[in-house]
């Protein structure tokens, strides 16, 4: 294959891709070692592929891109498709394979034809760049969605492939309109090939930085979050609880607040009888009545053993028993492990603001007791 000489500022550009293909290699490690979320094995391959082709074209001649032509541009699509399909991971969206595939079929299709049958380097170019943007185009709608239901670094995330979109958008645009004659200029060395060479790396290594800073900080969230999760229940542990407790009281316009104590009848028997892994089956049977009877605001935790706690608003005092009450109701009338029956007695108490939670626990527990020297199974809420 005939060498080329290239510019030293040519070669200083291939650093790039180099770190691109390093980032993507991490991102794809982290997902199959550290089992980092799926989105960011594609985000990785996202990196890789694209780079390999920008590297390996940034050193060829005419000549030596139309024998490559359709290799290469299968790395752009595929590194194109790639990002889609992990943004469409990331929001959680049905992704679109057998469109995705099919534009791809279509376009490696086209390259073979314009690069060996009828060989035309500004068709390839034009070829190209229209798949991609049609890759990156299916993605639009799910990745708006994200975009609207986020804050913060996902937002930016969504913004950043957004801008990855209007930037394969003009690159086309301006292929059609300014390089119609790139058949008879040196591409690798032209001023047109150096300049979208320039925006491509710079656009890719900020959308890689984005992933990356996105990436840590669920991480950091993740790990708050098992930090203040009971590992069996998977409920808010103690400290979670307190956490999580002041957001409730932000939203007057709700009702008041209410705490509820809850401990589980004769639960020491139901160890001793049928093994503490029964009890703790019965444990996050109970967690999952719960939490499939609260609302999303509201918060159910684990305060040890078989007691828990649950922090909700209701608009009065009549309203938070009934309430309760359903819950009770569930317990006594689940069949668990082994058919066994079970019942719990509840504690309530409003709370006047925040800084009186405590206060509002110490009652809620005292009539929790009330609750079960009167026969237990029943919801005490005064």
């Amino acid at each position: 294959m005939q060498s080329v000489d290239l510019p030293d500022t040519q070669y200083f550009l291939l650093v790039v891709p180099i770190c691109l293909i390093l980032i993507g290699g991490v991102f794809i490690s982290a997902y199959y070692l550290f089992k980092a979320p799926k989105y960011l094995f594609w985000m990785g391959l996202g990196c890789i592929l694209p780079s390999v082709a920008l590297g390996a074209q940034s050193l060829m001649t005419n000549a030596q891109l139309t024998l490559t032509a359709p290799w290469i541009g299968i790395l752009y699509l595929g590194g194109a498709w790639s990002v889609a399909h992990g943004m469409m991971i990331k929001a959680k969206a049905k992704t679109n394979s057998i469109a995705s595939f099919t534009i791809v079929v279509l376009g490696v299709l086209s390259l073979f034809y314009f690069a060996y049958v009828d060989e035309q380097l500004w068709l390839r170019m034009m070829t190209i760049n229209i798949v991609i943007i049609c890759l990156e185009a299916l993605a639009i709608p799910s990745v708006y969605f994200l975009f609207r239901q986020s804050s913060g670094l996902v937002k930016l995330l969504c913004f950043s492939y957004f801008l990855l979109f209007t930037y394969a958008t003009l690159r086309t645009l301006a292929i059609l309109f300014f390089l119609q004659n790139v058949d008879r200029i040196a591409l690798s060395t032209s001023k047109w090939w150096m300049l979208m060479l320039a925006i491509n790396v710079v656009i890719s290594l900020w959308f890689a930085i984005v992933v990356v800073a996105t990436t840590v900080k669920e991480l950091f969230i993740v790990l708050n979050e098992e930090r203040m999760m009971d590992p069996l229940t998977k409920l808010y542990n103690r400290s979670g609880f307190f956490e999580k407790s002041s957001a409730l009281f932000d939203d007057s316009a709700k009702g008041e607040v209410y705490v509820v104590m809850c401990d589980i009848d004769f639960f020491k028997r139901i160890n001793d009888t049928w093994g503490h892994a029964t009890g703790d089956q019965i444990l996050c049977t109970i967690a999952d009545i719960f939490k499939d009877n609260v609302r999303q605001d509201d918060i159910v935790a684990r305060f040890g053993g078989e007691e828990f706690i649950i922090l909700f608003r209701s608009f009065d005092e009549l309203s938070s028993f009934y309430l309760v009450d359903r819950l009770r109701s569930q317990i006594e009338n689940q069949i668990f492990v082994d058919n066994i029956r079970v019942t719990a007695s509840f504690g309530v108490a409003c709370i006047e603001d925040k800084d009186r939670l405590i206060k509002a626990l110490e009652l809620a527990d005292k009539r929790l007791y009330n609750a079960k020297n009167n026969g237990r199974n029943q919801v005490n809420v005064s």
